[in-house]
């Protein structure tokens, strides 16, 4: 299998650095208090060549975004899943207990992001947009399907169960040991989808035997 070498290597090994060190100084203060030269000395290079990578801090931003929502959407099931959805955002925040700095960056930013001025308004109000459709379409599918009880239609379920897992993922950067996300969503799933856990069981032997027979098939 070829690989990537010479310049064009080095240059990519230089823009993940950035990239690490971006997401760690953006988690540690905010993008409002964060300089380029802090993330130039984070990252291990003069502002000079920072500057030859990303142009300004808002271009930093976005490549930062850019890359979480790719690691995070290599999780999650097509629009359009039912159960699957959910297992796919349960992976996720097991992906997120992991990196805990990660989830800080996210924290601190969509707060900041409330501001119509800030670079990353748009991003932010898109990407809770296209969360609250994707469960809403879930619930929609669940509904059909028989399996969901609730009074809220799937609109309203989707803006709280992505309130629910965001306000709980804030108390967990305060409180580790205490507060475990993916026991209370499944709690939270299963009180409005009866056959939660049977569902789950079924939608995880599924995917098991399709990797199987993509395995078989190369």
């Amino acid at each position: 299998m070829p690989t990537t070498r010479g310049p064009y290597a080095k240059t990519a090994r230089v823009r993940s650095g950035i990239l690490d060190a971006a997401m760690e100084v953006f988690a540690e203060t905010g993008y409002r208090a964060t300089t380029m030269k802090e993330i130039a000395e984070r990252a291990g290079i003069s502002q000079r060549g920072l500057v030859h990578h990303f142009a300004n801090k808002a271009e930093l931003l976005a490549a930062v975004l850019e890359v979480r929502e790719a690691q995070s959407a290599l999780l999650m099931p097509p629009l359009g899943s039912s159960i699957d959805a959910f297992l796919g955002m349960l992976e996720v925040v097991a992906d997120n207990n992991l990196r805990p700095g990660l989830v800080e960056l996210y924290s601190v930013l969509t707060a900041e992001g409330a501001s119509p001025e800030h670079p990353g308004h748009e991003h932010f109000r898109e990407r809770y947009d296209d969360l609250r459709n994707y469960f809403s379409v879930a619930f929609d599918a669940l509904r059909e399907q028989g399996e969901l009880e609730s009074p809220l239609d799937s609109d309203q379920l989707a803006a709280g169960f992505v309130g629910l897992l965001e306000g709980l993922q804030v108390q967990w950067l305060y409180d580790r040991r205490t507060i475990d996300l993916e026991p209370i969503l499944r709690a939270f799933l299963t009180s409005i989808i009866p056959r939660y856990a049977e569902l789950s069981a079924a939608a995880k032997v599924h995917e098991g035997e399709r990797a199987l027979s993509t395995g078989s098939a190369e």
